[in-house]
């Protein structure tokens, strides 16, 4: 940061897209950070984020951080306790702090997704599974790495068959 005038500036930060410093999971979810809290003064993180046709994470709840999808490639099925929807490329889509959500990849094309979450809490998530190698199966583990991130794991991913039911303009429970 600099001070010029009396006014504090800031660099003009470009990040162009790049397969350095992806963070991939043992079971093909990949995070790379495009703009970290610090650089953002601590009000945002802005992530490349792919996942394998089919995916989806467990229901969850972000204790501290907005997350906001802007769909650029697949489709998902979305789902809270009081809502369910599907998002296409060029969509945005706002999941905010404190509900539990989820959603599922639909279709036989991986998903990427522009995450971005405030404050940013959450950045640490892909790179501390990671870093500790742990896989699919390694629920007391991710468990604490979800917590340490700011979330709750509160309950199952999507099946196939209820983000079909999804698709179909169903409400799952």
């Amino acid at each position: 940061m600099k001070i010029l005038d009396g006014m504090q500036t800031r660099d003009l930060i470009v990040d162009r897209p790049s397969d350095e410093g992806i963070a991939m999971t043992s079971w093909g979810e990949m995070g790379r950070i495009r703009l970290a809290s610090e650089t953002a003064t601590g009000s945002l993180v802005v992530m490349d984020y792919r996942a394998p046709a089919g995916f989806g994470p467990p229901r969850h709840i972000h204790r501290n951080d907005d997350e906001i999808f802007l769909v650029q490639r697949g489709r998902i099925a979305l789902w809270s306790p009081h809502q369910c929807g599907t998002a296409l490329p060029g969509d945005l889509v706002m999941l905010p702090k404190g509900i539990a959500h989820t959603w599922r990849s639909s279709g036989d094309e991986d998903v990427q997704l522009q995450v971005i979450t405030s404050p940013g809490e959450f950045k640490t998530f892909f790179s501390e599974i990671v870093r500790r190698g742990l896989t699919a199966s390694d629920i007391e583990d991710l468990t604490a790495v979800a917590d340490s991130a700011g979330m709750d794991i509160v309950g199952p991913p999507l099946t196939a068959d209820e983000a079909d039911a999804i698709f179909r303009g169903e409400r799952i429970a």
